[in-house]
């Protein structure tokens, strides 16, 4: 690292009343430098390789150089990638909870359901005067009828991402996230908006006069959450800013400006703080935080990655970790956390583990990308300790996907086996397809593509150094959820194509594929070599929720058998070209599935009657099946019914 030094020689006087010798007395000589220009630091950059935890000096030196660089180089601090912001299987409970990706790993939700009480995240209505979010208590009668005992006010302003029950704790995640201009956007250097991450905790257990405990914040954006037991994760992307700093380009006087006011400034008010009832804590030591190994002086990131760990039942007990890395998906499991981010057409990945401490474990980086379509964190999976990875490289004509196998092996994360190899050619996908659905379900994994025609491919990972695509079917359309059931069957939910609109490869298509409307099939993949679909349900001109957030299905089983509640949204359309009509209808989809009998077929629908010339999105629908009942959650109401082919709603309440 370069930079322009002038030594200028500082003599202290010493004074004494009673003279001496004078070569005693001479002062000594302290050589001091004096910085003339600022040192050139490379622009922010990512790294593969592991991570290290050194002295304060050197992470101090790593953190304030990204806020220089901020300031020189044109290139904005990466924002995290939002979950929009599934349960293999619904347990043997008499009612359904939220639809999560890995069993035991909770996701924050818009409701929460006991059996008892419906907690509901309520949205700013503003035509009914109500203009901050807000949580809706609502206490079940005998009759399955619903009284609101309760309104739960944020304090703090901003959205509500979600809720998480835990007994009698509820737990309120939000953020709030200023108005930016472009201009801020673009130009401000190192900018963090002072954007925070809000956790109300509430004590439920007398619903009628629900009491706050305790109620926290954190510095920084919401990447995701996840909640294991009584402890709540969350992980946050926070960049270290100093407002008075101006945009520097090639004004040599400004760097040396901005680059002596970065290093007078003290590291831990560059980090991100907790705050407790508005009191400022730090989260971390400055040498307590992990940076690349491979970081030189002259690199720098004014980012930092923070995992969060709050005890819900003492929510004084908090720990944090801090990393100065980027991430845009994260993928948690009952072992570990992984945090994974794409970097010059290829992953990187980090590993967490949060049992009994939060603690950095290690790195790894395989080629392609994960956050391309859809669900990217379901393209990840532990099972056995060993990580499974689906990416996609769209750096060629043709997609290319692939599936890496990854253990750790001290501080880094190794492929041991992908697909294809030389033994297993076979490709993910045919030419020009993209992956629209991946699932993982313990020894098995499910991936969907699609350009023509559905292709389902299952892969055998039971043996994680030889994986290979044991069959594969084409059906029409395709899913972008998949929900994996028991006796070898799985449901998909997606769209249905017509495939007369869909052109031959290298062919130009006469028009826009056309979407004929949501789908959902029954598949036995029981023998992975011949999977069958054996059933489908068509909605034309419809689509549901659950194909981009798999939180809207509900599920509830009971053995062999299931009942699935899904919220649709259908339009209906004119035949005559002249003629644009758009009139929504909002319901509930019921089906039931017997995978005894391999069957599926529809229930009934639950319409919501609501008024005509008011609009409510249908994308944040919720339902929950509670036996024979089911409650269905459109807007900020809900409606009640029979799990019945001719039901009668009643509410909304």
């Amino acid at each position: 690292m370069k930079q322009h030094i002038v030594y200028i020689a500082m003599a202290s006087a010493l004074l004494s009343a009673c003279g001496g010798d004078n070569s005693s007395s001479n002062p000594p000589v302290v050589i001091q430098p004096v910085i003339t220009a600022a040192p050139v630091i490379n622009a922010a950059k990512a790294f593969s390789g592991s991570l290290t935890k050194g002295s304060d000096d050197n992470f101090a030196r790593y953190l304030k150089n990204g806020v220089y660089a901020s300031t020189v180089h044109q290139d904005p601090t990466m924002m995290p990638t939002w979950e929009f912001s599934a349960d293999a299987s619904s347990a043997q409970r008499s009612y359904s909870t939220t639809n999560t990706q890995e069993v035991g790993v909770d996701e924050a939700d818009r409701i929460e359901y006991n059996g008892d009480t419906l907690f509901i995240a309520a949205y700013p209505d503003w035509q009914r005067g109500e203009e901050a979010p807000y949580i809706r208590v609502m206490s079940r009668q005998q009759d399955f009828s619903l009284t609101e005992s309760a309104r739960l006010p944020l304090s703090s302003s901003g959205n509500i991402n979600g809720l998480y029950l835990q007994q009698d704790r509820l737990a309120a995640v939000s953020s709030s996230y200023p108005m930016m201009t472009i201009d801020v956007m673009f130009f401000a250097p190192g900018q963090s908006f002072d954007s925070k991450i809000g956790v109300a905790i509430y004590d439920v257990a007398n619903v009628a006069e629900p009491a706050t405990v305790d109620e926290l914040q954190v510095d920084g954006w919401l990447l995701s959450s996840r909640r294991i037991d009584n402890y709540l994760y969350l992980v946050s992307s926070y960049t270290a800013s100093m407002p008075e700093l101006a945009y520097a380009g090639e004004d040599k006087d400004q760097q040396l400006t901005n680059y002596l006011s970065v290093n007078k400034a003290s590291t831990a008010d560059l980090m991100p703080k907790l705050y407790r009832n508005g009191i400022a804590e730090n989260l971390n030591q400055p040498e307590d935080c992990y940076y690349p190994a491979e970081a030189t002086e002259a690199d720098g990131y004014a980012a930092l990655l923070t995992v969060v760990k709050i005890d819900l039942d003492n929510p004084s007990d908090v720990q944090s970790l801090c990393m100065s890395v980027n991430a845009d998906t994260m993928y948690m499991s009952e072992q570990a956390m992984y945090l994974t981010s794409s970097v010059d057409n290829s992953t990187v990945l980090h590993k967490v583990s949060f049992d009994p401490q939060l603690d950095y474990q290690a790195s790894g980086q395989v080629k392609g990308i994960i956050n391309w379509r859809g669900y990217g964190h379901l393209r990840l999976s532990e099972h056995n300790d060993v990580l499974r990875v689906v990416t996609s490289d769209y750096q060629q004509r043709d997609p290319d996907h692939r599936l890496f196998m990854l253990s750790q092996q001290n501080n880094e994360l190794v492929t041991v086996a992908s697909l294809p190899n030389e033994a297993q050619p076979q490709a993910l996908g045919k030419e020009g397809e993209d992956i629209y659905a991946v699932r993982f379900f313990d020894d098995k994994g499910y991936i969907v593509t699609f350009e023509r025609i559905d292709p389902l491919y299952v892969l055998d990972l039971a043996d994680p150094q030889h994986p290979f695509v044991a069959g594969s079917l084409e059906v029409p359309g395709f899913s972008n959820y998949l929900h994996p059931l028991a006796n070898g069957y799985l449901l998909g939910v997606g769209q249905q194509v017509n495939p007369q609109a869909v052109p031959e490869n290298g062919e130009q298509p006469l028009s826009t594929p056309v979407e004929e409307g949501m789908k959902v099939s029954l598949f036995d993949v029981s023998d992975s070599a011949a999977p069958i679909e054996v059933n489908t349900i068509v909605k034309a001109n419809s689509y549901t929720p659950v194909e981009w957030d798999y939180r809207a299905l509900s599920v509830l089983q009971q053995q062999s058998q299931y009942q699935f509640a899904l919220p649709i949204e259908q339009w209906q359309t004119s035949s005559d070209p002249n003629i644009k009509l758009w009139q929504p209808r909002n319901a509930l989809l019921m089906l039931d599935v017997d995978t005894d009998a391999g069957s599926m077929h529809e229930l009934t629908q639950l319409e919501a009657k609501v008024d005509k010339d008011t609009y409510i999105y249908g994308g944040d629908d919720r339902s929950v099946i509670h036996g024979e009942h089911v409650y269905y959650i459109h807007g900020n109401q809900v409606w009640h019914g029979l799990w019945q082919a001719e039901s009668e709603l009643d509410g909304p309440y």
